[in-house]
């Protein structure tokens, strides 16, 4: 079968290569890979950032139908089904973290497209119960922002409080940050989504999908326009999904006493935050990690429902074989999506 495979250490050594088609095997189901979403992850491993064993197939985001499954397998799935799957190949199930169904944090984990091969192929296999079902409607590419959509509903819902009727900032107009906004919007909190002069487009998009305020920061006081939003007081959350240097110093003036921050981006350069501004205001810092199960679970719910519409996310959508074409264009915040079989 075909894949797009890093197939050496350092930047470039990629190419669109034919590699073994994957073996069914217990409590396993195979996909016919129809779209994967081109991730930051697999930008930084086509540049030689990412240190993973090679040759590896990449992607993450994947979407497709089912095309067999094991004998074995009791999950209410059947072939034919419009899938999209959960990014852990193998996970331990034994350590208190898999127990608790915090699967992101297992010790054990292997997850696609960096640890084992990945989706950007004309076939996968995933454990059975990594596989989850698509809402009847929603197009194939916008199946394959699940993956991203989880990661926000991670980061929202499962690593904050209850934010109905609070003021929450988001940082990055990219994917990442249109959908936390959009989740954010979906439980019920009032949203400043951040971005700069160049992310016109984007914010325009914001405001088209229901984002209460958008704020280019290059030509606008973001603290004076969230005090103005608060009675003063500032911002209960900011979500933080640009991983832009220098941007850490400038959040905590946007939070109220007793705020919190949520990463969600990764930053390429380590970045710095004022201790004693942290513990003066009693502010939390808080990391959040990919999704869980039950993030996916909560993710479809939220399309099915109309909280949350992931088409307009997608930038540009692009055959496999034009995937150089697609990295080009992430590099300019464009979420691409390579389309393996075309709707």
């Amino acid at each position: 079968m075909r894949a797009l495979v890093k197939f050496a250490p350092g930047p470039g050594n990629v190419a669109v290569q034919e590699v073994p088609a994957p073996e069914l095997s217990p409590g396993k189901v195979l996909i016919d890979v129809h779209a994967v979403a081109i991730c930051g992850t697999d930008r930084s491993a086509i540049a030689g950032g990412h240190d993973m064993k090679v040759p590896r197939t990449l992607g993450h985001e994947v979407a497709g139908t089912i095309a067999a499954i094991a004998s074995d397998v009791t999950a209410h799935l059947a072939v034919g089904d419009r899938v999209t799957v959960e990014t852990d190949a193998y996970r331990c199930g034994n350590c208190e973290y898999c127990l608790k169904g915090e699967y992101n944090r297992c010790p054990y984990r292997l997850g696609i497209g960096t640890t084992v091969d990945g989706g950007l192929a004309d076939q996968l296999v995933m454990p059975a119960e990594t596989v989850h079902k698509l809402p009847e409607g929603l197009s194939m590419a916008a199946g394959s922002l699940s993956e991203p959509l989880a990661v926000s509903v991670h980061a929202v819902i499962e690593q904050s409080p209850p934010l109905a009727g609070e003021v929450v900032v988001v940082i990055g107009p990219g994917a990442i940050g249109l959908l936390c906004a959009q989740v954010a919007r979906a439980v019920g909190a009032t949203v400043v989504l951040v971005g700069r002069s160049r992310h016109a487009d984007r914010l325009e998009l914001a405001r088209r999908l229901g984002v209460d305020r958008t704020v280019d920061s290059e030509t606008e006081d973001v603290e004076a326009v969230v005090k103005s939003l608060t009675d003063g007081y500032g911002a209960h959350s900011v979500f933080e999904c640009s991983g832009a240097a220098g941007i850490l110093e400038s959040v905590p003036p946007l939070l109220r006493k007793g705020g919190r921050i949520v990463l969600v981006a990764f930053f390429h350069t380590p970045p710095t935050v004022d201790i004693d501004k942290l513990i003066n205001n009693e502010l939390e810092l808080v990391g959040s990690r990919g999704k869980r199960a039950s993030s996916f679970q909560t993710a479809l719910r939220l399309v099915e429902s109309g909280h949350v519409d992931l088409e307009p996310v997608i930038g540009a959508r692009l055959p496999l074989d034009e995937w150089e074409k697609g990295i080009d264009l992430v590099s300019q915040g464009v979420k691409v999506v390579l389309e393996v079989r075309p709707d």
